[in-house]
């Protein structure tokens, strides 16, 4: 045996298993759920309501409405629960997951595959050896790829509930929302708006009721207790689709 072979460090101890990060959390999640029951409904709730918050957010910001300012605790509490958007991006969120993790482990399995062959190797530029050792990180750590999981579910969510809240507002704009027309206290008429005298509902707290002039571009912020009645209107017909169809 060489003296170069007997001064040798001895090799440092890697992880060779292709468990993924996913199911190397979910047996801790699973042992905590079993204890707990209720920390899952908690979470799920937590989570509508976050989507809500963030659906207020960027809604009423469309149109120029602090809502934030104007919510008390129990609108914050009951935002998501009004937004059923918000239920399909609590669920969607499952399904992201899993096709994140498919990834990171086929990712996985080829890193434990290079770092094989490169302790394989008897000599290694410096390049190699330094990315035996990124390697050697990499498969004998998960916290980091865990934690990767959690900032792409926030950042996904906040771009989900984003889109949406832009797509409700142009909406609002072109006019396809419900129209209302509102008295207020102490006055006979009608609260007057536009050409044609309706106001498009934007949605309400517990204090504060929020409508949008669509001819003159301009919200409206009304005070519960200002509001003497409001009246929905009749949803305008859409005319029927007509289809050409040639003749030979």
């Amino acid at each position: 045996m060489s003296a170069v072979e007997e001064t040798r460090p001895p090799p440092v101890p890697v992880v060779r298993d292709s468990t993924s990060a996913l199911q190397n959390m979910l047996p801790h999640v699973i042992d905590t759920l079993r204890r707990e029951p209720a920390v899952a409904i908690t979470l799920g709730y937590l989570l509508v309501a976050m989507a809500g918050i963030f659906y207020n957010y960027w809604f009423y910001r469309a149109f120029d409405i602090p809502v934030l300012t104007l919510s008390q605790i129990s609108d914050f509490l009951v935002a998501g629960l009004q937004r059923p958007m918000a239920l399909l991006l609590v669920l969607s969120t499952f399904p992201l997951c899993w096709l994140m993790d498919l990834y990171n482990l086929r990712s996985r399995r080829r890193h434990l595959d290079a770092l094989a062959l490169l302790r394989a190797s008897d000599s290694l530029s410096g390049y190699q050896r330094l990315r035996r050792r990124f390697l050697e990180w990499r498969v004998g750590e998960m916290w980091y790829t865990q934690l990767s999981y959690v900032a792409v579910i926030a950042v996904y969510g906040w771009a989900f509930v984003g889109i949406y809240a832009k797509y409700r507002a142009e909406a609002v704009k072109r006019g396809e929302v419900a129209e209302v027309r509102i008295w207020l206290n102490g006055e006979d008429g009608g609260l007057a708006a536009g050409e044609s005298g309706t106001w498009s509902y934007l949605g309400a707290v517990a204090n504060y009721v929020f409508v949008y002039d669509r001819t003159e571009r301009r919200a409206l912020v009304l005070p519960v207790n200002a509001i003497a009645r409001l009246q929905p209107m009749p949803a305008p017909k859409r005319p029927a689709s007509l289809f050409v169809v040639p003749f030979p």
